[in-house]
């Protein structure tokens, strides 16, 4: 265990005061400097609007409101305070309404002896931020075994959940085959159903795997089973992953998606703040063992830049040691403010995804995978064929350069 935290910061990027704003705010601990920062801030021309859509946007208006609130609420705009307010208010019912919905799903789960492990969410922030109104979640993660995911997808159909099919267009019949086949879940990337609850109220996403197949950063389930650990939500204690693996999780999340959001950074800065005894030998084994160690230095060398992180010597050791490591960063901080209009085609995420492979063969996988592995797309094709899997990986370039040559004949015509 390494116990000894230092406070090496590296240097900032410029950024705007609106955004210099949110990184103070997006924090549930504001040292004594940064108090001082956000009433300097607060005095200078502020383009409140554009603040505004920057908390929403990353998804942090929470912690925003909670250290706006305490620290200078007298020198916020009443209209943007009162907005503040009215949305941290909305998102506290709405997330301990999630929280209780939760708790009666695992009991459902219990009851019908699918065992039920809950990820990010409710018990992410209730552990790593203390409150469940500090951290804005909008649907529910549950992680079941491979061999309970039929018996479990039924379950939730048999409440009444629709399954969403928003990553692929689909007819009634085609839906109807997709929900009752045994097998259809071998070829979803994503490792996980979606489904609409109680008519759309909320999401819950049932996942066999908590990171996609093609990204080549495998984190076990069977793994993750043997190690879990246990919060408790509303005086109920409920299983969820051990503070080292949501670690290792939130940095490949962050990663998969390019680092979208600047809640994601909150999140693994809090998680360190409130882990101090975290076991970095163990986290740095298993980050390189499943060649993801580029990913975890990355997720903590930009926490560190924009919220202050502290990091143990051990890892500025592993930092200092890997010269891609603020290059990488460097590309994610450019792109994390940038409008939505302009966030990353896929080329250039591709691109920064090899960026933060450092061995040869998960490049290689990674591309084989993206080109090779079969989708939902590719099985509809043969839907209820009795054909083995492995043939599907035949049937997807093929379909591929089918859909390809079509598009070249429309653009012909």
């Amino acid at each position: 265990m390494i116990k000894e935290i230092t406070t090496t910061t590296v240097k900032n990027e410029n950024f705007s005061p609106e955004i210099d704003l949110l990184l103070c705010c997006s924090r549930t601990k504001v040292d004594s400097i940064t108090r001082e920062k956000i009433k300097t801030l607060i005095k200078s021309e502020l383009n409140w609007e554009y603040f505004m859509e920057l908390a929403l946007q990353h998804s942090t208006i929470l912690l925003v409101y909670q250290n706006l609130n305490n620290i200078c609420p007298d020198k916020i705009p009443s209209q943007i305070i009162n907005k503040l307010k009215k949305d941290f208010r909305t998102n506290s019912l709405r997330n301990l309404y999630l929280t209780r919905e939760l708790l009666q799903i695992i009991d459902l789960f219990n009851n019908h002896n699918i065992p039920i492990l809950c990820f990010k969410g409710p018990p992410l922030t209730k552990s790593i931020y203390g409150d469940l109104s500090l951290r804005q979640f909008s649907d529910l993660d549950l992680l079941v075994y491979d061999k309970d995911i039929v018996k479990a997808k039924n379950l939730l159909l048999d409440q009444g959940s629709k399954m969403r099919f928003h990553v692929i267009e689909l007819n009634e019949t085609e839906k109807d085959t997709f929900i009752t086949s045994e097998t259809v879940h071998k070829f979803v990337r994503e490792s996980a159903y979606e489904f609409d609850y109680y008519q759309g109220n909320f999401i819950i996403e049932l996942h066999w795997g908590v990171m996609p197949k093609y990204f080549a950063f495998p984190l076990e389930t069977e793994e993750l089973w043997q190690n879990v650990t246990t919060i408790s939500l509303l005086n109920q204690n409920i299983p969820t992953l051990t503070p080292e693996y949501n670690l290792l999780l939130l940095c490949g999340h962050g990663n998969k998606d390019f680092w979208d959001k600047l809640s994601r950074v909150c999140d693994i800065n809090e998680l360190i703040l409130t882990n101090p005894n975290l076991n970095w030998n163990f986290i740095f084994e298993q980050a390189k063992l499943r060649g993801g160690l580029y990913i975890l230095l990355s997720g903590l060398l930009l926490a560190n830049k924009l919220l202050q992180t502290p990091l143990p010597e051990l890892v500025w050791q592993k930092i200092n040691a890997e010269s891609n490591i603020n290059l990488i960063v460097h590309n994610a901080q450019k792109c994390l403010f940038v409008k939505p209009e302009e966030q990353p085609n896929k080329y250039q995420l591709f691109f920064y995804h090899l960026q933060t492979k450092e061995r040869l063969q998960d490049k290689l996988w990674y591309i084989f995978s993206l080109i090779f592995t079969p989708t939902p797309s590719d099985w509809i094709f043969l839907p209820k064929a009795n054909i083995p899997s492995i043939l599907y990986y035949l049937i997807r370039p093929l379909r591929l350069l089918f859909v390809a040559f079509s598009k070249k004949m429309a653009k012909g015509t």
